[in-house]
């Protein structure tokens, strides 16, 4: 096993709820017949708020390890 940090973890986490959510929209879809629009929109925006948490909570990390870099070549 190798090794697993925290910033891995989270990242690992966030992409595993986005593909839930993913099969889970997708389902949703197949039965379009029995939804109201107004439903849908639900599922759909409720997707797309992991997607942009997932992405933001990924390039929050690049910067701190960026910066994190930085703080140790200054030393």
């Amino acid at each position: 096993m190798g090794k697993l940090d925290g910033v891995r973890l989270k990242i690992d986490i966030t992409a595993s709820i986005d593909a839930i959510s993913s099969i889970h929209l997708l389902r949703v879809f197949m039965d379009l017949q029995d939804l109201r629009n107004t439903k849908l929109f639900g599922y759909v925006v409720f997707h797309l708020t992991f997607v942009v948490s997932a992405l933001l909570a990924s390039y929050l990390d690049k910067i701190a390890i960026a910066a994190h870099r930085e703080e140790k070549q200054s030393h």
